[in-house]
């Protein structure tokens, strides 16, 4: 954030720019003063802690989503769904 470079780095952050820097995935490259900054309004802030807290799950749902979605089918996958397509429902 270009704001955060300069001296008042130790100022209070905002939910709007710590949410902003948590969702833009960029606070391990930024400068320690910074990541000091966050982890201080994170300590206080219950709704930021939530917030950061629900970016990770979806993160790795998403990875873990992904990693199943590159995973190899089964040789014996299109018999397998067509025959149980094409079966008759039990009554």
């Amino acid at each position: 954030m270009p704001g955060w470079e300069g001296n008042w780095a130790f100022a209070m952050m905002t939910c709007k720019e710590v949410s902003t820097l948590l969702s833009m995935g960029g606070l391990a490259e930024a400068r320690w003063t910074v990541r000091l900054t966050v982890r201080l309004h994170l300590t206080m802030c219950r709704h930021c802690r939530a917030f950061k807290r629900q970016l990770e799950g979806l993160t790795r749902t998403a990875r873990g989503t992904s990693a199943s979605l590159d995973a190899e089918l089964p040789k014996d996958f299109e018999a397998t769904l067509s025959e149980s397509l094409h079966r008759k429902p039990s009554s």
